[in-house]
């Protein structure tokens, strides 16, 4: 069982919530705590909190994280489009991200695994804990993180919110699977899925699903993608996807590619990179993936 904390800015995409729900759900995964990032942290908080107490895990801790980034203020009391007012209940720790990975990494007990983090919004938490307690990075078995878009020149949200922080995550020298842009936007949770899903919607858990699916058509004009459930997929079965390892840098001064992932050009002359610094998801069976990912979630459980 491998032991994990999820780092989120849920609350805008239904993509983050979706992916909560499917970690709660696998069995291979022990969820020690959830963290939140970017903006309004607490009320991010406290969303997260309300799918815990409907998936009966009250027993997650969670902590909120940093709202601003790295070099850029942000609007850290801009309610998540997805917070509803149920949510203002819930009473959020003291107790930072920061000091809860410290806590979590603290633990020097040999026989106490590896932590993995799953990562699934900006990096900011995670840089700030790179750079503020480096003598915990020992204790992170790997970050599986949804960002970036390695094969397509595109600028994508998580690292455009914060490209100095992912720089520093890319370099910290901790293994890193990624799954970016390039394999997740093939993963639409379609109407046709969500019809599908209501016909099952008996439970107040799937329902908050389904609201916040709805919530974020309500935004955008989009149904939802499974950017954020694709990472949880790629840490409970990496089998099924492939991956190529390269070297990844960020781009932080281009007045239009800024917060851009750039790989290495190893790749276009049929070479291997002979650093590199990720694990980049290149492709999978993406219709499965969306089926499974429906199963799981809404019909079986």
């Amino acid at each position: 069982m491998k032991k994990i904390i999820i780092d989120t800015d849920i609350g805008d995409d239904a993509d983050d919530i979706l992916a909560l729900a499917y970690a709660l759900k696998c069995p291979r995964l022990e969820l020690l705590g959830v963290t939140t990032v970017f903006k309004n942290t607490l009320q991010r908080a406290q969303m997260a909190q309300h799918l815990l107490a409907l998936s009966g895990r009250e027993d997650v801790p969670i902590h909120a994280g940093e709202g601003h980034s790295l070099k850029t203020k942000n609007a850290v009391e801009e309610k998540p489009c997805q917070f509803q007012q149920v949510m203002a209940s819930y009473p959020v720790s003291s107790v930072s991200a920061l000091d809860f990975y410290e806590q979590v990494l603290s633990n020097k007990s040999a026989s106490i695994e590896k932590v993995s983090i799953v990562a699934i919004g900006p990096l900011t938490n995670l840089a700030q804990l790179i750079s503020q307690k480096p003598h915990l990075i020992k204790n992170i078995e790997q970050i599986v993180l949804m960002g970036g878009c390695y094969y397509r020149h595109v600028n994508e949200w998580n690292i455009v919110c914060d490209p100095e922080a992912a720089d520093i995550v890319f370099n910290s020298g901790i293994p890193i699977v990624a799954v970016g842009l390039d394999v997740t936007t093939k993963c639409q949770f379609t109407h046709h899925h969500l019809e599908q899903a209501k016909l099952h919607a008996d439970t107040p858990l799937k329902q908050l699903l389904l609201d916040s699916c709805d919530a974020w058509f309500e935004h955008s004009g989009f149904t939802p993608i499974l950017h954020d459930p694709l990472a949880i997929h790629a840490l409970v079965n990496p089998s099924s996807i492939q991956f190529t390892a390269e070297k990844i840098q960020v781009e932080l001064k281009g007045e239009h590619t800024r917060g851009m992932t750039v790989c290495s050009e190893d790749g276009i002359w049929g070479r291997v990179s002979d650093s590199p610094n990720a694990q980049i998801a290149s492709n999978l069976n993406y219709e499965e993936f969306t089926h499974h990912f429906l199963n799981e979630i809404f019909i079986q459980s």
